[in-house]
């Protein structure tokens, strides 16, 4: 990352400076380190829709592989946008060759809000599932946040009754909490979600916004911030629409 700054007083001003990051890497015996560098070669080549990738270089020296890349200067990543754009570009993406690890430490968001990838000897071939399935391990309990994701950690829920407030219901989990919903219209009120019964409309309702809270806490983002960022948000959560039972 290039930096340009002009000190005033008695300094005099700054020149044009770059600040790098070198990563050197010795292999235990037996492991091809030529693979991995392949795997660095390919992903100088790679893009991806939000995920961005470091200018860098990498090169053999003996028993080492060394690469030096920009430094990204920056905070992980934190918000409800953050992890689902991580999802679509990571897990989502159409190659067999990716990254698999999931720690946040490892996406920073710059001043300009592009996320780099900054671990950049974790990229290399790992199929969807193996993706899917480490994503799971860390990241399961936010899975009614992500919207293209489809697992066991998805919430089920079945809504019966065709009133209007049903259908609420319905929006709310489909569109809100990526939820996989099957709704009985001929019966009386009743949503069962993840094998929870709940017979009124209020008490769905509490329920619903307790997990909301009780993930964005998780998330460590105030739910002020996490309301905002949503591409999918509901009149549900309206001041309009509170119930008296806020705990």
């Amino acid at each position: 990352m290039t930096y340009s700054r002009i000190v005033k007083g008695d300094a005099s001003e700054y020149d044009i400076y770059s600040l790098t990051i070198k990563k050197e890497m010795i292999f235990p015996e037996g492991f091809d380190l030529h693979e991995k560098y392949n795997n660095l070669c390919k992903l100088q080549q790679e893009k991806f829709t939000h995920i961005k990738i470091p200018k860098f270089r990498c090169w053999i020296d003996g028993d080492l592989l060394v690469y030096e890349s920009d430094f990204i200067k920056g905070k992980t990543i934190r918000s409800i946008r953050d992890f689902n754009n991580l999802y679509e570009d990571i897990i989502m993406r159409d190659s067999d060759y990716s990254f698999n690890n999931m720690l946040p430490e490892n996406y920073i968001k710059d001043s300009k809000g592009d996320i780099y990838a900054i671990d950049l000897d974790e990229y290399g071939y790992h199929p969807y599932e193996e993706r899917k399935k480490t994503w799971e391990k860390f990241y399961g309990y936010y899975a009614p946040f992500i919207e293209k994701y489809r697992g066991k950690y998805q919430i089920d829920a079945q809504v019966y009754g065709s009133g209007q407030r049903q259908r609420k219901i319905v929006d709310l989990l489909e569109g809100f909490f990526n939820s996989s919903v099957t709704h009985i219209p001929d019966d009386d009120y009743l949503v069962v979600i993840d094998t929870k019964e709940f017979y009124s409309f209020e008490e769905t309702l509490d329920y619903l916004k307790s997990l909301y809270d009780e993930i964005t806490l998780q998330l460590q983002v105030d739910a002020r911030g996490a309301s905002g960022i949503h591409k999918k948000t509901s009149e549900l959560f309206n001041s309009n629409n509170r119930t008296t039972t806020l705990k």
